[in-house]
């Protein structure tokens, strides 16, 4: 196993509050989603955070770095969980700590909730992420199937 060198001493994890905290998001969302415009991006949230859409952010001097969405839910297979979205590290400090820093958090807030699980999605070709999520003890239970319906 590679060694990697964690320097997470000056990195703060935050929840994001404000609508200036969550429209600081844009940069970082659309590296995972390139066809992600500002239009769309502000449309999104204004549907997600009523309903129920939290997220986390790492902050390094100041600097947004890092952010990993959430959202608490039921399902019959598991019961109560949480479930981590988007989570994603500035490309040129990723693998120095952010990012299981983040995922940390969010599963301390899980068990707070009083969820039993957490659980997320990955695209299946973001390997670098699948060895992440594999180290954070994750495992893959099944496939996620999606049908366009628009």
């Amino acid at each position: 196993m590679r060694e990697t060198k964690k320097t997470t001493a000056s990195v703060i994890i935050r929840e994001l509050t404000s609508k200036a905290d969550y429209q600081s998001m844009y940069p970082l969302i659309k590296t995972l989603n390139k066809e992600m415009t500002k239009k769309r991006f502000g449309e999104l949230l204004a549907q997600m955070l009523p309903r129920g859409y939290r997220c986390v952010a790492a902050y390094q001097n100041g600097k947004l770095v890092g952010l990993t969405g959430f959202w608490e839910g039921y399902r019959f297979w598991c019961g109560h969980y949480i479930d981590l979205d988007n989570v994603v590290v500035d490309p040129a400090i990723r693998s120095k700590g952010i990012g299981q820093k983040m995922v940390t958090w969010v599963e301390k807030e899980g068990k707070r909730l009083g969820c039993t699980m957490a659980g997320l999605d990955s695209y299946n070709t973001a390997y670098s992420a699948h060895r992440f999520y594999f180290r954070e003890g994750y495992r893959i239970l099944g496939y996620h199937f999606t049908k366009e319906l628009a």
